[in-house]
Formats: structure tokens, sequence, C-alpha cells
């Protein structure tokens, strides 16, 4: 990753603590973070860290994740962000070690969906992909950067025709969550 190809970038929600170098970014989410929206599970948070561009047309966005070691249910993923009531998210979570799963989370209007799919191991990097036609969306992972696995296709529509596309990392538990940022592709 080239750090002169994210000067479009900017941040909501900036970390306390990030790190660049020659080809990655080290971020360090802080603890009680996130972006969920839950009448069910009565929690509305808006606070994750979300490293963002502003996109009006179609586009292709790739990115790399890679960690030591995921607590429970910290995150590092990709979000695509009209505002606060409205955006999408898919990351790799668990409730422990033992149960992996990538999720997915469309939240229209304030209201926040979940769908997981369990994966068989807890990985060290992970690859996202979002494309956009129009104000459909597909939303696809890699273990290995080659072979994407669709999670989901959804509509997201805004009064406005820009949206923010980008990586997100949350730590919502009480510890803070490191992770590495080492690919960013647009097209």
């Amino acid at each position: 990753m080239k750090l002169e190809n994210l000067l479009d970038f900017e941040w909501y929600n900036e970390p306390a603590n990030v790190i660049f170098a020659t080809h990655e970014m080290k971020i360090v989410a802080k603890s009680g973070t996130d972006f969920w929206c839950a009448v069910h599970h009565k929690v509305k948070k808006d606070n994750a860290h979300f490293f963002y561009k502003k996109f009006e047309k179609d586009f292709k966005l790739t990115i790399k994740w890679r960690f030591e070691k995921a607590e429970k249910f910290n995150q590092c993923g990709l979000m695509v962000r009209i505002d606060e009531r409205n955006w999408f998210k898919t990351a790799l979570m668990s409730k422990d070690a033992t149960s992996p799963e990538i999720g997915t989370c469309l939240t229209v209007e304030g209201h926040s969906d979940w769908a997981g799919t369990v994966i068989s191991q807890m990985p060290t990097e992970i690859f996202y992909k979002i494309e956009r036609r129009g104000d459909d969306f597909v939303a696809s992972y890699s273990l290995d950067g080659h072979k994407f696995v669709r999670l989901r296709q959804f509509y997201l529509k805004g009064i406005e025709p820009q949206i923010k596309a980008g990586a997100y990392i949350a730590a919502p538990q009480n510890q803070t969550f490191e992770a590495i940022l080492d690919e960013v592709t647009v097209s």
C-alpha cells in the first residue's frame, strides 16, 4: 500500500493512535467503540473509527487487514456509509477464539440487522471488497486475496449521490484492539 494513494481519505472518529509505516498503517481502536443501532440490544453506537474516501459514481474498493489476535467482538472490516442512520459494515468477529464468523450489518433509518457466516478457523489476515453499481452494492471477503466469497448484495440510497467507503475498526468491549491496514485499492 502506497501512502500517497490515501491522500483523498479522511477519518470519522479518528483513533488516538495511528502509526504510519512505508506500506502499512497500524491502528489502535479505543475500547467501547462500535457502529450499531438496535432496539433489541438497546444499543446505539456511532463511535468506531472509519477511514474513508468519498465516491459519487460506481467504484470497487478492496482492503486488507492483518492482526495477531481478535478478542471478543473486536472488528476490523469495511464500511459504506451515507450518515449515522444509513450504512453497511462487514467484519470478522467472534464471541470467542473458537467461533469466528464473517458478519454483515445493514443499517437503514437507524435500524441494524446482522447476518453471520461461520468460518473454520480464526485467520490473521483478511481481505474485503465492495462494488457499487448505482445504489446496489456487493460485498465479498477473501482469506487469500484471490478467491473472494460473496457475503451480501444490498441496496443503499441517500438523498445525496455521495457515499463514503473505506476501512473501519472497533473494540466494543473493555479493551483496545490493534490491527494493521496494509492494502487499499480503489478502481
